[in-house]
């Protein structure tokens, strides 16, 4: 026992802490490389493993908790969907099948699955840990379901798409 908690609990625990960390670190650090072969897909592919993790120690965690932590489930179900289809959408598009569906809109569903994978990370985090916060436990639990999303639109843009926006 660490702190009241079974050691079964606190280690995949850290090891979610570090990786959702290292997801958040790597993918503010791929949003801003340039869109091109070398960096940008070398730090997309470290988000996605540390995505990875994130996934699988978030299913570990709230399965000790279920009916309280379902929507940790759904929520990492869903970042992890968006981050794989964002994944899959750049690396698999010259394949037929993607090509049948998404055509010449990869980048398109590239975009949507990376971005929409880094907010449904940071809805997690706040609507999951806002009352460790001082000052933020006093906002209602609504506030942690839509900014993220309301803040992603407003500085990811500049990140993804900085020679357009200038």
């Amino acid at each position: 026992m660490i702190d009241g908690f079974p050691l079964s609990f606190f280690l995949p625990l850290v090891v979610h802490a570090l990786a959702a960390l290292t997801t958040g670190v790597t993918g503010v650090i791929t949003f801003s490389r340039p869109k091109r072969r070398g960096r940008h897909p070398k730090w997309g592919g470290r988000y996605l493993w540390a995505y990875t993790v994130v996934f699988l120690t978030a299913i570990i965690l709230s399965v000790r908790d279920f009916p309280t932590d379902a929507y940790l489930v759904v929520l990492a179900t869903l970042g992890y969907g968006f981050a794989l289809s964002g994944y899959a959408a750049r690396r698999f598009r010259q394949e037929p099948l993607v090509s049948r569906v998404v055509g010449k809109q990869w980048v398109v569903a590239h975009i949507v699955g990376m971005i929409g994978s880094y907010t449904v990370l940071w809805t997690a985090f706040y609507v999951d840990n806002a009352h460790l916060f001082p000052g933020l436990k006093e906002l209602p639990i609504l506030t942690f379901w839509v900014l993220p999303t309301w803040s992603m639109s407003m500085w990811l843009p500049p990140l993804v798409f900085p020679q357009r926006l200038s």
